[in-house]
């Protein structure tokens, strides 16, 4: 930001017309969000259930973006949200049946995939795609898979 009489780099002539448009604050479109995923690794039990949160700032309805949720490709599709219902047409068969949306708090910006019965292969990370007409931000979580045997957690 160019700040006016703050440093002698800025010579101003009275005799020449000065515009000083670019002093005008500069809006930012409705549609600008940054999203967010939970800094530590989500830690699942093989077999149970797991929730994979995400959220946009500055808080917002995201109930009409699409949210989509997948693994190192965007087209290894583990959910997609779109026109307010699941797309299970690009959806990876090995989480067919087993995802589901929390819709609870679209509304202020929150959407989390539930992924039911957890599997091994469902260790690793994973990333959030959140996006409204043409601008997209996504941000990446990890999934730590843990099973119990004779007392002792194990991770994958």
């Amino acid at each position: 930001m160019c700040i006016i009489g703050s440093t002698p780099d800025y010579v101003f002539h009275a005799s020449l017309p000065v515009s000083l448009h670019f002093l005008t604050p500069v809006s930012v479109s409705t549609e600008e969000f940054v999203v967010i995923g939970p800094p530590d690794p989500i830690v699942a039990v093989l077999g149970g259930n797991v929730t994979l949160p995400c959220h946009v700032s500055p808080a917002m309805d995201v109930e009409n973006m699409e949210l989509r949720w997948f693994r190192s490709k965007f087209s290894e599709a583990v959910f997609i949200y779109e026109n307010q219902q699941e797309q299970e047409e690009e959806q990876l068969a090995q989480y067919t049946g087993r995802t589901s949306l929390v819709r609870d708090f679209l509304s202020q910006g929150e959407a989390t995939v539930r992924i039911h019965k957890v599997q091994a292969s469902d260790n690793g990370l994973y990333t959030c795609f959140f996006r409204k007409g043409s601008f997209y931000e996504e941000a990446s979580l990890e999934l730590k898979v843990a099973e119990m045997r004779k007392g002792a957690i194990f991770t994958y």
